[in-house]
């Protein structure tokens, strides 16, 4: 008896710590069974087995519904709002890196190309590549990422000669590094959803007025610029969105003011290019060449972000084509950066 208390101990010493929620909820079950100690027997003999079952031990109790409810203790969200909520909270988390320190992201992408030649062939293809990037936490703009080319599949025509083979491997640096984390003015905006979401908002509005028309062409009406400056803010967002780390108190702003987007749903059976299970949030905008969509995928119950998909709606309708999809596989912060090898190609494009 001594040493299957003992072993249960140690079981009870390796779970992790429970949630506020979760505890109380544990609580809650335990004051019940007490009540139904105190009151007559009428009851469902059913209930009160499972009453008692949660007198096992508090402990027992608290890991059970912390596994219901998820990590964090929270229930399953109800819509897109409370979905990216809880992930701006889980994004508030995040630790932030201290200077001498690099972020370093692991991310798989799958692009769809579509290439045109001189002699105006066509091919549409699709291309995985691995992408790893070590981003210095006190100068972004050095950072260092190296592309690893997968698996090809070409749709129609043939690949480009120039194109990369897959398992083709190139470094890139500096300028050629930036596209990986979509940072750019970033570092200005504040960490507060509502008000990142009205500067975000007031900076479309001057960018979209201060557009010209086309020689020729009539002025957009107010209705056209307001639909405009909307498609701009959700574009804006969704792509801060994407970077996985501009550290803890933007991207909890970012999520925070993306879940005030009335065109935001909410996704139950999403699944990343790595083939994880998701929840989702998507996020609905006007293109300049038909609807687009964005949708956000999380780890279920730890709302950890796992990636994105891109997809277009041809102008006019019809079925929806996946442009670009990406899932993030790891991020985490590490103490240094490795060098380029010697003798490393080129890279193909910059």
């Amino acid at each position: 008896m001594t040493n299957d208390l003992q072993e249960i101990k140690k079981s009870h010493d390796a779970l992790p710590g429970p949630s506020t929620t979760a505890t109380a909820k544990a609580k809650a079950l335990l004051a019940a069974e007490v009540a139904a100690e105190r009151t007559p027997d009428t009851g469902s003999a059913k209930y009160r087995l499972l009453l008692r079952a949660g007198t096992v031990g508090l402990a027992a109790a608290v890991a059970a519904v912390a596994f219901l409810t998820g990590t964090d203790g929270g229930a399953t969200p109800a819509n897109a709002a409370e979905l990216l909520q809880e992930a701006a909270t889980a994004a508030g988390r995040q630790q932030a890196p201290r200077p001498g320190q690099f972020v370093y992201v692991n991310r798989m992408d799958q692009n769809w190309i579509l290439a045109l030649s001189e002699g105006g062939g066509r091919s549409e293809f699709t291309q995985e590549v691995n992408r790893e990037a070590w981003i210095p936490a006190a100068d972004p703009g050095g950072a260092l990422t190296r592309f690893t080319y997968g698996k090809r599949r070409v749709h129609t025509g043939q690949v480009p000669a120039a194109m990369p083979t897959p398992g083709t491997v190139d470094y890139r640096a500096g300028q050629c590094a930036v596209d990986v984390l979509p940072t750019a003015g970033a570092e200005h905006l504040p960490a507060d959803p509502d008000r990142l979401l009205a500067q975000v908002r007031a900076d479309a509005e001057t960018s979209v007025r201060n557009e010209r028309p086309e020689p020729g062409a009539p002025p957009p009406s107010e209705d056209q610029i307001g639909r405009q400056v909307e498609r701009t803010v959700a574009s804006r967002l969704v792509t801060l969105a994407q970077n996985p780390f501009p550290g803890p108190g933007l991207r909890e702003a970012v999520l925070g003011a993306l879940s005030k987007l009335p065109t935001a749903t909410m996704r139950a059976d999403l699944t990343d290019p790595a083939g994880r299970q998701g929840v989702g949030a998507s996020i609905r905008y006007q293109g300049p060449d038909g609807w687009e969509r964005t949708e956000l995928i999380f780890e279920p119950g730890t709302y950890r972000f796992l990636g994105w998909r891109d997809l277009s709606e041809p102008p006019g309708g019809g079925t929806e084509v996946l442009r670009h999809a990406t899932a993030v596989l790891e991020t985490k912060i590490v103490s240094a950066m490795p060098e380029i090898p010697a003798g490393a190609p080129e890279p193909a494009t910059c």
